[in-house]
């Protein structure tokens, strides 16, 4: 049905985002309705049916067909696009889903072997702060389906925290009221036409994406609880099409036993028990299997979020209809701005952004060693300016403003302040400021020590013409304040300037201002051509092995849509190129306060839209859905 009507969605580009669509009523049939008192039989075939819809969206929008029944299907004397969503809302309340979705290759299809897109949005249920019960009628409402299902999407990502079926106390004893409330939610998702995709986002063990889930490693006990809750849920529900499937461990972060690469073996064992738990029950729904997302070093507490595999970090399950999940958060400076609790709580950045170079494989070459250097015995603050950068060197891509206090002492302290770089032609021309900072809002520079020395921060009590600055104390070897990914122009000349104090500094010691160059075979700007390249390095794994993809989660947070940074575009970019690339997609999240389309507490009814965010679904679903309707049957990256 999802193919057969993507022509359907050409008619939506006009409709008002706060549009009021008619409600829907359900009749009780299979398939279609054999009662030729209702409105709809457009063809006099005594049913209603999807001919009638293809019969009802041709006459809209080509005026080319003729209709011999009644089209006004709400009565209010127009036939309009109101008649169409009501009339396909009847087909699809009239008994849900008939089928199952299926992998085909790099395809989904449906029950009727046309392509199928999944188009999800998340619904958290506030799953991490481990509720004891589930909350009905609090994060999401069925209203919240209905909204879905008239902004353009098919199916939500339904996040369950094991806590709701089962308890530590108890285990292996599954609590019905967790049953019940999935039972309510498909009901109401049916509806609407909106599947569920079923997500541990918390297993038995804790929750994963923080890295503070090891006892689901550690304990044995933890994965066979999370076997049997899987087979579990695929008994219950093996026979229910409106499931979409079965998202088996959100955002895996294993323990290293041995090496990193030994966190993938982990994982694919788990994946395929899991599996084959699920097959034992269940034969119809898909299973999505994420790829590994960290490797934590439980000696220093740290994960290593990077590639153990050439295949980036997916691990290959034995079955038919496999899903393979990745996440996408590019760049997570960008999209994560703002927020303390990701490390980012004074970023500023904005999309699409010409000055702001991204890169995978960015490599150190030089350094403007020649420039000013601080007068250690003056005490106050000085301007100092480095010499010129010249990029000479076609690999030269990415620069970084440096701020150097090298071998200060145990009680040596440095400042800086206003720093930037200018840019100048190949005449040495001024050509503009690429950037600058005086450090009122935030410091983005990171700080390193060659020795582990020393340290940074922002001061907020000292600066040169206020009261903020970056400082830098206790280096006793190389150690800088950096800000990187700023993009060069080859031909041009770069050159770094800005204030700088100095304390009870050792003699020997090394304050400057510094351009330091980066060379790379694969450099970009921040815009569009970088999120298309680094959405094709996440389903290079589906065009190698002839399997289906899925972006399980992506999304920009609130701090995106405000002070003009861009957050709409970077949403509609990435949507864009889903649909171009045939990338199954889902959006997080519905309901929370850093990403959610509604940002107040998941603990009350949704009540506070982000209506920038809002629009920008509305128009690029239903744009895109018309537009991509060709390259959706045959994906580029086939």
């Amino acid at each position: 049905k999802e193919a057969d009507n993507m022509k359907i969605m050409k008619i939506f580009r006009s409709l008002a985002a706060a549009a009021v669509l008619v409600s829907c009523f359900a009749i009780h049939a299979h398939g279609a309705f054999n009662d030729n008192t209702i409105n709809g039989d457009l063809n006099s075939d005594m049913t209603v049916d999807i001919a009638d819809v293809k019969i009802l969206s041709d006459f809209l929008i080509n005026n080319e067909c003729t209709i011999s029944g009644n089209a006004d299907i709400n009565n209010d004397g127009n036939v309009n696009i109101f008649d169409l969503i009501k009339l396909k809302r009847m087909l699809v309340s009239s008994d849900g889903y008939t089928g199952f979705i299926k992998a085909d290759g790099k395809l989904l299809v449906d029950e009727t072997g046309k392509q199928y897109m999944i188009k999800g949005m998340a619904f958290g249920n506030n799953v991490w702060s481990n509720p004891s019960y589930p909350p009905e009628n609090l994060h999401h409402t069925e209203e919240s389906y209905k909204e879905l299902a008239d902004m353009g999407f098919n199916s939500v990502r339904f996040y369950i925290n094991y806590g709701l079926f089962e308890s530590d106390s108890n285990p292996y004893t599954y609590n019905e009221k967790g049953f019940e409330w999935l039972d309510k939610n498909i009901s109401q998702a049916k509806k609407y036409g909106i599947r569920l995709l079923f997500n541990m986002h918390y297993p038995q063990g804790g929750y994963q994406s923080q890295g503070n889930g090891e006892a689901l490693w550690t304990n044995e006990e933890n994965q066979k609880r999370l076997i049997a809750l899987w087979t579990e849920i695929a008994r219950r529900y093996s026979n229910e099409p409106s499931v979409l499937g079965y998202g088996i461990v959100n955002e895996p972060v294993v323990p290293i036993v041995t090496t990193a690469e030994d966190c993938l073996t982990q994982w694919q064992k788990l994946a395929q028990q899991i599996t084959d738990g699920i097959r034992s029950e269940d034969e119809n729904h898909l299973i999505f299997v994420e790829r590994l997302c960290a490797a934590k070093d439980t000696e220093t507490g740290q994960s290593q979020w990077a590639n153990f595999n050439d295949e980036n970090n997916y691990v290959r399950v034995n079955g038919d209809n496999i899903v393979y999940e990745f996440h996408y958060y590019e760049p997570h400076i960008y999209t994560h701005q703002g927020f303390d609790w990701a490390g980012t709580g004074g970023y500023d950045y904005s999309y699409p952004d010409e000055n702001l170079a991204m890169s995978y494989d960015s490599k150190w070459e030089s350094a403007t060693f020649n420039g000013d250097s601080a007068d250690l015995s003056d005490g106050e603050w000085q301007y100092l300016e480095s010499s010129f950068m010249n990029i000479n060197n076609d690999n030269y891509k990415i620069l970084s403003l440096v701020f150097q206090a090298q071998n200060l002492g145990k009680n040596g302290v440095a400042y800086a302040d206003n720093l930037k770089i200018d840019e100048y032609d190949e005449n040495g021309q001024f050509i503009k400021t690429v950037y600058y900072d005086d450090f009122n809002k935030s410091n983005l520079f990171y700080f390193w020590s060659n020795n582990s020395s020393g340290n940074g921060y922002l001061s907020t009590s000292i600066g040169y013409d206020d009261n903020t600055s970056i400082c830098i104390y206790g280096t006793t070897d190389d150690a800088n304040f950096g800000k990187s990914n700023i993009s060069a122009v080859q031909g041009h000349k770069y050159k770094a300037s800005g204030y700088f104090k100095v304390v009870n500094a050792e003699k020997d010691a090394v304050v400057r201002p510094r351009v330091d160059v980066w060379s790379s075979d694969s450099a970009y700007v921040l815009d569009k051509n970088y999120i298309e390249t680094s959405l094709i390095n996440n389903i290079q794994f589906s065009i190698d092995n002839n399997v289906p993809v899925y972006c399980g989660e992506f999304g920009a947070g609130i701090n995106c849509f405000s002070e003009n940074r861009g957050g709409e575009q970077w949403v509609s970019d990435v949507i864009d190129i889903c649909f171009q690339y045939g990338i199954n997609f889902n959006y997080h999240t519905y309901h929370e306060n850093s990403f959610g389309l509604y940002t107040n507490s998941p603990l009350s009814p949704p009540d506070q839209r982000n209506d920038s965010l809002y629009n920008t679904l509305i128009s690029t679903l239903t744009d895109r859905s018309e537009e991509h309707t060709s390259e959706l049957q045959s994906p580029r990256y086939l």
